[in-house]
């Protein structure tokens, strides 16, 4: 460079580097460091975000993040705050044939029935899903109704218009220590996804890297 683009480039504004402070605002391309956790998948593992969705409900609006890896099942996360401690949520979509390992099917089935008072006992926990479950689980949700919008909606309202998002059924029961998730989301037409979470401190998330750097 010459002396005289030398001289200009001094006086060019900076530009701003964005600061990742907390996992509710990252964005596609960051990337996120777990600390040691006992479920092997994400332990010590950086993971990028490469897609980034929304759930709304009546009364809370949730952003999903994408999370890029090698593994053909996807893991997702959202960060949940509408408690005193907010908390992070992992999750993992499971295939029918992992429900019926868990879970004995008429015994699962009573999920959508009961009206919200099922207790459901898990039966084995499989080696592909170590640490992810507890062994016995409370309806707490029955028939919520959700939307599922694909996109950010962080900064911008959600569509009002039903036919701008796929709605769904939420049915969800917990562990007593509230750290283990089951969720059926049932869309129209009957299809059905099964997700597994547990819940974590956002501690968990130790390192975070904007994807600009």
């Amino acid at each position: 460079m010459s002396v005289k683009g030398l001289f200009k480039s001094f006086f060019e504004p900076k530009k701003e580097v964005r600061i990742l402070n907390h996992p509710r605002d990252l964005q596609i391309g960051d990337i996120l460091k777990f600390r040691f956790t006992p479920q092997t998948e994400i332990s010590n593992k950086r993971f990028r975000v490469d897609q980034i969705n929304t759930y709304d409900y009546e009364d809370r609006k949730l952003t999903e993040f994408h999370l890029e890896s090698d593994r053909e099942e996807p893991l997702f996360i959202t960060i949940d705050e509408t408690d005193d401690v907010p908390f992070l949520s992992i999750t993992r979509k499971i295939q029918r044939a992992m429900v019926e390992v868990l879970f004995d099917l008429d015994e699962f089935a009573n999920v959508f029935d009961d009206e919200g008072h099922t207790q459901l006992n898990r039966k084995i926990e499989p080696e592909q899903l170590t640490n992810w479950t507890a062994e016995k689980y409370t309806q707490e949700i029955y028939a919520e109704t959700g939307y599922f919008h694909k996109g950010d909606y962080r900064n911008q309202v959600v569509p009002e218009s039903e036919s701008e998002g796929d709605s769904f059924e939420n049915y969800l029961l917990i562990d007593d220590t509230r750290q283990f998730v089951i969720e059926a989301e049932v869309y129209e037409g009957g299809e059905t996804e099964v997700l597994v979470s547990i819940r974590r401190p956002l501690t968990d998330i130790e390192e975070m890297w904007p994807a600009e750097a």
